[in-house]
């Protein structure tokens, strides 16, 4: 009995020492969500859908639409980054005669690459890019010719080589994808589509899982960097040695 009311007696203290501790916990939410994830805690990069599903539902959009990019880049509602930077390579990928085209591509494929290498949590663009409408008929065409071949790759591909996948790979994923897309927006002709195609590999997999497929996106991007610095030097050594 006595016993029973010395646990009665401190019910009170020990209530308020658990709701205390649970305040605490709510107020640092905000500043552990700005930090990003823990180290050693992979941030989910695949998506419950393939790529080749993706643009099979943008297929389905009526030609006089248009689709905002926050629909384009998947809602933005998960952790995944793959998405994004696969939707932007494709816009590259399949030629789009469209002045300043490359900066639309190149800007918010660098800010994607940059929240990569700080290992944040969830991809951030802002609302006035994300609230842009575009075309469907022109999403449809890219969507189109890049079907059958993503459709392949889909089936070749797969969660392997875990230990790209994690937090220095994608650290050192996105590192590639800011520096290809500061490549692509310089102005050479006829290299983007290569560049691009860089960037959609090492997206493909990360949305598929695929440490392959990003290894093989970072050794592409040694080697396209060192074609790209060789054919700047040559044409600044034709241009001052004329």
């Amino acid at each position: 009995m006595s016993s029973a009311a010395v646990d009665l007696a401190t019910l009170p203290f020990r209530t308020l020492q658990v709701m205390s501790s649970a305040a605490i916990d709510l107020a640092t939410v905000p500043f552990r969500a700005l930090a990003g994830p823990r180290s050693g805690t992979p941030a989910k990069q695949g998506t419950s859908d393939s790529f080749a599903q993706y643009l099979e539902r943008i297929l389905k959009y009526p030609d006089k639409a248009k689709i905002t990019v926050r629909e384009l880049l998947g809602g933005l509602e998960s952790r995944a980054f793959g998405l994004p930077l696969a939707v932007l390579s494709t816009g590259e990928i399949v030629p789009v005669h469209v002045p300043g085209f490359s900066w639309v591509i190149s800007v918010p494929m660098a800010a994607i690459g940059a929240q990569m290498v700080v290992d944040r949590e969830r991809l951030w663009l802002p609302s006035s890019l994300l609230n842009r409408r575009v075309s469907a008929r022109l999403v449809k065409r890219i969507a189109r010719a890049m079907l059958p071949t993503v459709r392949r790759l889909d089936r070749i591909s797969g969660p392997r080589a875990s230990i790209v996948t994690g937090s220095a790979g994608r650290r050192l994923a996105g590192l590639c994808v800011l520096l290809l897309s500061l490549l692509i927006a310089l102005p050479i002709p006829g290299t983007n589509t290569v560049l691009a195609l860089t960037v959609f590999v090492i997206a493909l997999g990360l949305i598929r899982g695929d440490g392959l497929l990003i290894a093989a996106g970072m050794v592409l991007t040694v080697v396209a960097a060192a074609l790209m610095g060789t054919v700047t030097l040559a044409l600044v050594g034709a241009v001052f040695g004329a």
